[in-house]
């Protein structure tokens, strides 16, 4: 009887993916995110599926020599070589369109959270200050600017959000030129960062955006404006942003990503009260869970069956005659 390809998964991901495997495959399922763990359970893999805290640089993937398909669930593949699962052969997939609104409705959550000042005014009736009823810490966001860095697919989902709620909406994207009607298109980072009363992250790290949001925009930014990260924690110089908050240079920042995750213990960010943090779950929930963990598991069984999987992420690193066979 021939044996089953195996696929390696770093974390559980939904039922419904496991179940579109089971039977097809031989499932190994990491027991931690480390990269010794990864490196050892790989080496006899016929496809992985990884979540945003396992490495697999080139250290990893060349000791998977029986890898066809590496799938990140999500969009971000930062935590992948890229370049060398391509010159290895190594389709590098990831799952886009299952989680764009969920990441949006996160931002905006944190945006309103902001905006009615949930946090203090939750505290406030636990610790019996009932007068903070009283405060005007509140604000509508009806009319307010939100600044969108990063025009794709979540950015544009932020967007139609932010516009439904009567929020006017600035976008910097060097790679768009045009925008849905009701959005404003800027080239100027410096005048986005100036006129918003929000700015939301959402673009990739790649080398022109990694510490993209540093002292200088920060300081452009309004004493009552407000910094949103649900897309990587490396877009943003944590010290500075630090610094930013603690002489109240700006009003807040809500992060779900960060510069290092989990987030250490004695990171300066859990000793700030004007920040609003969340575990990198912005485009996690039960039905988005479930979406990934198809495309993810659809991925996989496409590659095994010799078929070419949906949404490649490093075809530019291919080989030639990787790339042959795609156009043949």
């Amino acid at each position: 009887m021939k044996e089953l390809p195996k696929v390696f998964i770093s974390e559980p991901i939904n039922p419904k993916g496991m179940e579109m495997l089971e039977g097809k495959v031989q499932i190994v399922i990491a027991p931690d995110t480390k990269k010794e763990t990864a490196r050892a359970l790989i080496q006899d893999a016929d496809a992985a599926i990884l979540r945003a805290t396992t490495i697999f640089d080139s250290d990893v993937i060349r000791a998977g020599v029986r890898l066809k398909a590496i799938v990140r669930t999500g969009i971000g593949v930062d935590n992948v070589d890229l370049q060398c699962a391509g010159e290895r052969g190594i389709y590098v997939c990831n799952t886009p369109g299952t989680n764009d609104e969920t990441v949006a409705e996160h931002a905006v959550a944190m945006i309103l959270a902001f905006a009615k000042q949930i946090m203090i005014m939750d505290q406030a009736v636990r610790t019996q200050n009932w007068k903070e009823r009283f405060s005007t810490r509140q604000v509508d966001i009806k009319h307010k600017k939100i600044g969108i860095i990063g025009y794709g697919n979540i950015g544009v989902a932020t967007a139609r959000f932010c516009i439904s709620l009567g929020m006017q909406v600035l976008a910097y994207d060097p790679f768009v030129l045009r925008a849905d009607l009701g959005v404003e298109m800027t080239d100027d980072l410096e005048y986005l960062f100036r006129e918003s009363d929000f700015v939301s992250l959402h673009c990739p790290s790649t080398p022109l955006t990694r510490n993209l949001i540093n002292r200088k925009y920060l300081q452009l930014m309004k004493p009552g404006a407000y910094l949103v990260n649900t897309s990587r924690g490396d877009l943003v110089v944590e010290a500075d942003l630090v610094g930013a908050l603690k002489e109240k240079r700006i009003a807040g920042a809500a992060l779900d990503v960060f510069a290092e995750e989990p987030l250490p213990a004695n990171s300066p960010l859990l000793a700030l009260s004007n920040i609003i943090l969340s575990p990198h779950v912005a485009g996690s929930t039960k039905e988005s869970n479930e979406r990934i963990a198809i495309a993810a598991a659809e991925a996989v069984l496409d590659t095994l069956a010799g078929k070419t999987p949906r949404h490649i992420c490093n075809m530019e690193h291919l080989s030639l005659i990787q790339k042959s066979a795609f156009f043949a």
